[in-house]
């Protein structure tokens, strides 16, 4: 099943931020998207000349992640903290045969029986696992498009000044800090993933940003790790740039609270707008 068929749509989660008479904006990203939002993109890239992304995204920089998210000495394992109908469960929907046309008529009836939860997250870290299942779940209900990556590739084909927030090594330090239970109590929701997706893309779509913060509590990644040791960093370096003006700065959207308070605290007018 697909949720929605992939075209573009406006942009929402997007807020002006003013002082001094310069201008700038703040969006929230979504890292995994059913839509395009490039349009919007675009037009608001012709409205700033500087874009600041909350982390490198290059594929050197995603093998480093994927390095550190094999597991390194006695670290808990998720699958052996599942129970045995979350396994099952996740197991059909990671079965490939269980949706494509293309297997083997005859391999339906001599199909052995495969733990393919357990070879997919086998010796990863719990947040790599986590992520990895999620974004399968995902991209099969047609979720193929990122914000982030999208921002990123628009601002490089206009020709626009680039910089990151974080380093790599910063952003896995983060993901190292994510509670074990968290990532747990989120799978265990299993059967409820395509209602929190679902919603998820509806709430960003309509720039609903405190429903969408109260409809992802559950998430593993609201945590303080992820949210509150980050968010005055990415303040703090985001601002020489918010001063000047002209400048997009890209982050989470579950980062947007924080920071929004934090400029109001500075004197910044802050509005959430539409391009």
């Amino acid at each position: 099943m697909v949720f929605f068929i992939s075209k573009d749509k406006a942009l929402k989660m997007l807020w002006k931020i003013t002082k001094n008479e310069k201008e700038s904006f703040l969006v929230g990203t979504a890292h995994f998207f059913p839509y395009s939002v490039k349009k919007s993109l675009r037009r608001l890239m012709d409205k700033i000349d500087i874009v600041l992304i909350e982390g490198p995204l290059d594929e050197s920089n995603m093998d480093a992640v994927r390095q550190d998210a094999l597991e390194k000495g006695a670290l808990p394992s998720l699958y052996d903290a599942l129970p045995s109908e979350v396994i099952s469960f996740l197991n059909k929907e990671l079965d490939v045969s269980r949706s494509s046309s293309s297997v083997p008529f005859v391999d339906l009836f001599h199909k052995k029986t495969e733990d393919i939860l357990k070879r997919e997250i086998d010796g990863l870290k719990g947040w790599m696992a986590f992520f990895k299942i999620w974004s399968y779940f995902l991209g099969k209900r047609g979720w193929t498009y990122s914000v982030d990556l999208e921002a990123l590739d628009v601002a490089r084909q206009m020709g626009k000044e680039i910089y990151y927030l974080e380093t790599i090594e910063e952003q896995i330090a983060a993901l190292n800090g994510i509670p074990f239970e968290g990532i747990v109590n989120f799978f265990n929701c299993a059967k409820k993933w395509e209602y929190f997706a679902k919603r998820h893309a509806e709430t960003y779509l309509r720039g609903d940003y405190e429903l969408m913060i109260r409809e992802t509590l559950c998430f593993p990644t609201r945590c303080e790790s992820i949210i509150e040791k980050r968010d005055p960093k990415l303040f703090e370096r985001m601002m020489p740039y918010v001063e000047r003006g002209c400048t997009g700065v890209f982050v989470g959207t579950t980062h947007i609270g924080g920071i929004l308070r934090m400029l109001e605290k500075e004197g910044y007018i802050v509005s959430q707008c539409r391009i």
